[in-house]
């Protein structure tokens, strides 16, 4: 009966088992139940099969046990380890803070705060701060310039687990408006479980909103070349704080020349001390110069206020540019050389000038004067030659008036004339001192007027150029040959002949004027049936044979100015054989042909060359020689 048949009777009204369910089977004392016997497994034909291991079974069965055993406890061995020894920098905690819109000047407190989040302590703890170089530290001690930055260094030792801490950089911060200023925060440690470094890094950036100290220049918009100019620089303080110890340091554009200043600058001619610059404080310098330069170039000047440090270096609170153009004068005069368009002359040369002149306003002017003033040492003043002009040998200028050019009487709107002259360059040039080097010639035109028109009131009339010619230093060579020599010692018959050998000595002189040389070098060919025979003194001097070609080579390198002049001559001399032939009987023989010096003007850039003439077997130099013992005998 099953489990619902047996509940539909138990639970039945008068209801009544079939049959009641019969008591277990009692055993007599010592009476045993008969053994459960399990039912063998059958197969599919009804073989009975057992199952069991063998021992080589058992063994491999408890090998693979042991291999799993020892591989869980090397993984977990290696997690534990990896737990205790890893370590995670992002535990440590590092930021900065500070102020984000600052006025250029202004004093800001940065701090750096730190702090070691992680389980474990950390040592040697080194903090390090940077503020860009252009700020100013308040502590100067502390911070050592690097570069683009001043950067300071504190050592904290030890941070235990749950330690912090913070550290303030004061820094006035300087900036063009506009500018981003940069900080920076490295704190570099080594936790205490571990031996490796860590470092961490934060960054903050305050944006310069002002300049609190402004400057600006009052320029004339259009300027004279040759013209003696005023201008003046303000300077202000817009800030409710005070500026100590500033320096105010202006640059000049090339062309400006200074003259003057109110009040006068401390150091050279461009820089001023401001002790203090009070709050709305405002100040005034006033500079006198001349300015020159090619009509339409653009002077620059610039001003800058700052403070100077103690290595020389200027930090810059504030700086300003302005400019003004070089335009024509009404009267604008111009010259140029006829003949050396690289405006580079030599010594011995005649220099033709040309002078051209013009009323650039839209009325007339006059009369008018034109002058060239020549400045050098090297002009021979009597080849100085003007046409139409009177040229004054007391103080070398050179006039044209309306006395000498009845042109100049007037010059109406737009009208232009040429004037020329020239002079010469002295022959030998006045190397009388070490200081004798790198001559120039250099000549001033000037167009002038004593008449203002009353339209061009209050302007300069006079228009000026300014033109250097450099003066090529001097090269010269000299080749001479001896058969009586003292320092190589020749052989052979004079005069030679047929079939015998004689020997000669050649010399090779070398002078240098006025400029330094470089790249310096002798060469020159011997013929065929002269021989090169080795022997050459000085012996240290570079001088080499080319068998193939019979070319000899002095490479002397740099030559120094005033060399053969008040330093002595570079020479070298060595030893050629000659052995003449039947052809050559009667004849006086080339012994080397013509050489050559070439080498670079430092001064001028150009290169210099020299020649001699050929050397022949009568020894020009050799008074034992001569004609008679030059000619080839049989």
């Amino acid at each position: 009966m099953d489990l619902d048949q047996l509940k539909k009777q138990l639970y039945k009204k008068d209801g009544e088992f079939a049959g009641r369910p019969v008591f277990p089977e009692e055993f007599a004392p010592g009476q045993e139940a008969e053994p459960l016997r399990a039912e063998p497994l059958k197969w599919a034909d009804g073989q009975e099969k057992n199952f069991y291991f063998s021992i080589k079974e058992k063994r491999m069965l408890w090998l693979a046990s042991a291999v799993v055993v020892l591989a869980v406890l090397a993984i977990s061995g290696w997690f534990i380890w990896r737990n205790m020894k890893s370590f995670d920098d992002s535990g440590v905690a590092l930021d900065i803070f500070g102020q984000d819109r600052v006025a250029s000047g202004e004093e800001i407190n940065y701090i750096v705060r730190y702090k070691n989040n992680s389980k474990v302590a950390v040592g040697s703890v080194v903090l390090t701060f940077s503020a860009p170089a252009q700020s100013m530290p308040s502590d100067t001690g502390s911070f050592v310039k690097r570069g683009d930055f001043f950067t300071a260094t504190q050592n904290l030792g030890q941070l235990a687990s749950g330690q912090e801490g913070q550290t303030e950089f004061k820094v006035r911060v300087l900036g063009d408006k506009d500018s981003q200023q940069k900080f920076t925060a490295k704190l570099n440690y080594r936790p205490s479980n571990i031996s490796s470094d860590f470092g961490n890094s934060a960054d903050f950036t305050s944006a310069v909103i002002s300049v609190p100290l402004v400057l600006s220049f009052i320029l004339p918009e259009r300027i004279v070349s040759g013209q003696t100019m005023n201008f003046s620089l303000r300077y202000l303080n817009t800030s409710d704080a005070n500026f100590e110890g500033a320096k105010l340091k202006i640059e000049y554009p090339d062309g400006f020349v200074f003259d003057s200043a109110l009040p006068s600058p401390e150091d050279g001619n461009n820089i001023w001390s401001l002790p203090e610059i009070g709050s709305r404080e405002e100040g005034n310098l006033v500079i006198k110069g001349t300015i020159s330069g090619n009509e339409g170039d653009s002077k620059i000047f610039k001003a800058q206020i700052g403070t100077q440090t103690n290595n020389g270096d200027f930090v810059v609170y504030s700086q300003a540019l302005s400019s003004s153009r070089i335009s024509a004068s009404p009267l604008f005069v111009e010259q140029s050389f006829l003949d050396s368009p690289d405006n580079n002359v030599s010594s011995g040369q005649f220099l033709n000038y040309k002078i051209k002149y013009r009323n650039t306003t839209g009325i007339a002017i006059g009369p008018v004067f034109v002058t060239i003033k020549i400045d050098s040492k090297v002009v021979d003043i009597s080849s100085v030659s003007a046409v139409n002009g009177f040229f004054s040998s007391s103080d070398n200028l050179i006039t044209w008036n309306s006395s000498s050019l009845p042109a100049l009487e007037s010059l109406d709107a737009g009208e232009e004339g040429i004037l020329d002259f020239s002079l010469k360059v002295k022959n030998n040039l006045p190397v009388n001192s070490f200081l004798d080097k790198n001559f120039t010639i250099v000549t001033t035109a000037k167009i002038d007027s004593f008449n203002v028109p009353l339209a061009l009131n209050g302007t300069q009339l006079a228009g000026q150029s300014q033109l250097t010619a450099k003066v090529n230093s001097k090269l010269v060579l000299n080749m001479k040959g001896y058969y009586n020599d003292r320092l190589l010692p020749n052989s052979g018959p004079l005069p030679p002949r047929v079939g015998q050998k004689t020997t000669y000595t050649v010399y090779w002189h070398v002078l240098n004027s006025s400029n330094d040389l470089s790249n310096v070098k002798v060469e020159a060919y011997l013929p065929s049936y002269v021989s090169w025979q080795g022997n050459i003194f000085p012996k240290d001097e570079d001088i080499k044979y080319d068998v193939s070609s019979g070319k000899v080579t002095w490479q002397i390198g740099k030559l120094s100015a005033a060399t053969g002049f008040l330093s002595p001559v570079r020479q070298v001399a060595f030893q050629v054989g000659f052995t003449p032939s039947l052809g050559q009987v009667g004849t006086m023989a080339i012994i080397m042909q013509t050489p050559k010096v070439a080498g670079d003007d430092n001064f001028t850039s150009a290169q210099l060359t020299a020649t001699d003439s050929e050397l022949k077997s009568d020894m020009p130099d050799d008074s034992a020689v001569g004609e008679a013992k030059g000619r080839i005998s049989q």
